[in-house]
Parts: structure tokens; C-alpha cells; sequence
């Protein structure tokens, strides 16, 4: 099969999108399949893969690394034509939407539309326009997008209640989560984790709490900071909090450590490598998020195929993986709660052990090979109901071509 992902993130972004979109690309290459890739182009990268198209790209806005593409180009069109995919799979439903949407119908083949993402919680980074235009403008553009594909995916079961209720949305939605490679993630290799520990000075009796994942406002890192300085007035000891990661609030977490006491206790890495993600979570000793706008994050699930346990605000994405006392902690979204919980699952190292193996049988559900998989089969389905509706069609304007002014059959003895 002939896949053509249409995305606008990829390479070398780092972002549960992209993550995901490579997972699937190596699962289905494993499988041999081919996939093609058109997205934006990235300023100073140069891709070292094959079947990957660019589109050139600008910078909209300063609060973000976040090439937007131009969906204009002929060279796309003669590269898509040779390629010629069996099926379209849209990533996101802006921009490169439009010419996957085009792509797809002049080639006559099926349309896939995955939703990644709550968009609608992110309208703050189109400032200055006020947030409940963009917002308004969002569920606009996604409505009017699902009439023009045949089937769309989302990785949870919460974001499809929401496109059904609040977006008004009647076409066909599957429900396909997120995956990883899981051996990945459960192979420890002592040496890596020996150099991180050394690299920022953490002992081996150190708890680390993990956070991997963007600086930005909506993942309300500033919760878990907070959280940390409360348990340490508590006089809870020898914790740290480790986070991976860069972005917009990088700065102004930074302050927030230090105004409140807990600047040391605090480690920020940057930037790391996704293939070196996997040693920081085997440090970990709880891993702790308190977002409200996921949707079926990746980094919960990496978690808990290292075996750690997962501290989560209960809201959509993190209570469709998982189950309060079997593999983590959900709590509501308050930040007195969440600290609670912290030091609950810091203090009692039976409920941590019992947690981490619940966390292992969890992850198992979001194997990469057993996900892929799902997603080829629904390709197959949309297909053959796409060429069964096609061959409708042809017979339909066949018997009409068929019937003469008269309304006789011609021909007719």
C-alpha cells in the first residue's frame, strides 16, 4: 500500500504529532508499505530520509519554532502523481489540509483526517487576535473540513464525545490511540542512565519526578512546581524534579523555582534527542503532568512502558489511559490535591511498585505493531468502499447514458 501523509510538523520538531507520525511511518515501512511525507520546510534541515517533500515555509510568530507552509507548489503535484498513493492521511486540518483534500480527490482516492490535538485550547498563540474569534474560527474550519474526507481518527474517546457534541460532527469517527515501540522503552541501559545522573549531579537515592513534554502555559508545569515546593515544606526529602524539554515558559518556570525556594531541587535539560528520551524516563521514579489539553499523550504512555508510574490531573487524554490506583494517580485539577498525591506516591514505595507493574500491563494496549496495524485495516476498509461506491457511480451514469430522450432503452429490440 501507498500512503501519503500530509502533515504540518515534522522533523526536526519535537511534539507528540510528529513522534506518532514517525511511529507509524517505520511501522508500516516494517510492514512494506511505502509513505510518502509532504510538509513544511525547515529552516538550516535537510532531511535525511528519502520520500519526504517540502513545502516552503515562513515563521508567523516569535512565541514558537513553528514553520507554516505554503501550500502552493507544482513540483507537489508531479511528485504525488508518481508516487501515486492508494490513500490520503491528513494530519492536521490546516493549511496542508487543502492540497491533501485536492490531491485526493483528483486521484480519485480516500481521505483520512487524524485530530491530534484540542485546537481550540491553543488560540492564545494567534494573538492578537482575541482567543474566542480563533477559537470560533477552529471548530469552523474543522466542521467544514469533515465533509470533504471519508473517515476521521482521533486517539481518544473524550475528543470524539467533543467533535460529535460541541463541533456538530456526523461523519464516521474511529477512535485509534497513540503508540510507541514498547521494547524501546523497557530496555534499560545502566551506562545512560549512569552519565544522566552525573550530568546534573543526582544521587541514586534521589527520587526523581520526570516531566518530558513543550514549556508552555497550557502543560501547566508550574502546578508540578508548586506541588514540589509544598511537599518540600512538608519536609519530604531528597526529591527532584527533572524537565525535559524547552519552550516559550522556560524562563518564567525558571523564576518560579527559584521565588519559591526550590530553584536547586529544579533541573531543567533542554532540548534532548528522542532517541535518547527513553534514559530519562528509566531515572524516573513517578512521572507527573498536569495538562488539561491532551488528548492521548505520548508521553504518558513512554511512561508507563518504563515502568513508571503516572501523577495526572483527571481531565480528557490522561483518564483514556489510565486507571486511578491500577498504573498512576489521577486527581482533580488543583494544586494542594496534586501535591498531595505526589508525596502519597513519594512516601508509600509499596503503592510506587504496585503502580509501576500496573503501568507495564497498561502500556501493552499501545503497541506500535498492534496500532499500525488498526490504522492499515481502516485504510483497507475506506478504500474498497470508495472503489465499491466509484463502480456505483459509473453504473449509474452508464444505464443513464443508456436511456434515450424517450426514456426508452436504446438499442431495445
Amino acid at each position: 500500500m501507498r500512503i501519503a501523509f500530509f502533515t504540518n510538523c515534522y522533523k526536526p520538531l519535537v511534539n507528540g504529532v510528529v513522534t506518532s507520525i514517525i511511529s507509524l511511518k517505520e511501522a508500516y515501512e516494517r510492514k512494506g508499505h511505502k509513505t510518502y511525507i509532504f510538509a513544511p520546510k525547515v529552516e538550516d534541515y535537510i532531511d535525511q530520509e528519502k520520500n519526504v517533500f517540502r513545502y516552503r515555509s515562513v515563521n508567523l510568530t516569535s512565541k514558537a519554532k513553528y514553520p507554516i507552509a505554503i501550500p502552493l507548489s507544482f513540483r507537489a503535484k508531479k511528485v504525488i502523481t508518481e508516487f501515486n498513493p492508494d490513500i490520503v492521511h491528513v494530519h492536521h486540518p490546516f493549511v496542508l489540509s487543502s492540497p491533501a483534500i485536492m490531491y485526493g480527490k483528483k486521484l480519485g482516492i480516500p481521505k483520512i483526517l487524524t485530530l491530534h490535538t484540542q485546537y481550540e485550547q491553543y488560540a492564545h498563540y494567534a494573538a492578537p487576535i482575541p482567543q474566542i474569534i480563533t477559537q470560533k474560527a477552529i471548530k469552523r474550519i474543522i466542521s467544514n473540513l469533515a465533509y470533504k474526507i471519508d473517515c476521521i481518527t482521533t486517539p481518544s474517546i473524550l475528543m470524539k464525545d467533543l467533535l460529535r457534541s460541541c463541533y456538530g460532527i456526523t461523519k464516521r469517527i474511529e477512535v485509534i490511540p497513540n503508540a510507541i515501540n514498547l521494547a524501546s522503552f523497557r530496555e534499560k541501559d545502566d551506562l545512560k542512565c549512569f552519565e544522566i545522573r552525573k550530568k546534573y549531579d543526582l544521587k541514586e537515592e534521589n527520587k526523581i519526578i520526570l516531566f518530558v513534554g513543550r514549556m508552555a502555559p497550557e502543560k501547566s508545569i508550574d502546578k508540578i512546581i508548586k506541588a514540589l515546593a509544598i511537599i518540600k515544606r512538608k519536609g519530604v526529602t531528597g526529591i527532584k524534579l527533572v524537565i525535559v524539554g524547552s519552550g516559550l515558559s522556560l524562563e518564567d518556570l525558571k523564576k518560579l523555582a527559584i521565588s519559591l525556594g526550590v530553584g536547586n531541587d529544579v533541573i531543567f535539560t533542554g532540548n534532548v534527542e528522542y532517541k535518547d528520551v527513553k534514559h530519562y524516563y528509566k531515572i524516573g521514579y513517578t512521572f507527573a503532568t498536569a495538562s488539561t489539553t491532551e488528548v492521548n499523550p505520548l508521553t504518558i504512555i513512554e511512561a508507563l512502558a518504563s515502568g513508571i508510574p503516572v501523577l495526572a490531573v483527571r481531565a480528557p487524554g490522561a483518564v483514556d489511559i489510565l486507571t486511578d490506583g491500577l498504573d498512576g494517580l489521577l486527581v482533580d485539577n488543583d494544586t494542594e490535591k496534586f501535591a498531595d498525591a505526589l508525596e502519597k506516591i513519594i512516601r508509600e514505595p509499596e503503592l510506587r511498585e504496585k503502580l509501576s507493574q500496573g503501568a507495564l500491563k497498561t502500556s501493552e494496549k499501545y503497541s506500535i505493531d498492534i496500532i499500525s496495524e488498526r490504522m492499515l485495516n481502516l485504510y483497507r476498509e475506506v478504500i474498497e468502499i470508495k472503489k465499491s461506491k466509484t463502480k456505483e457511480k459509473k453504473n449509474f451514469i452508464k444505464d443513464i447514458l443508456a436511456i434515450d430522450y424517450e426514456g426508452k432503452i436504446k438499442n431495445e429490440k
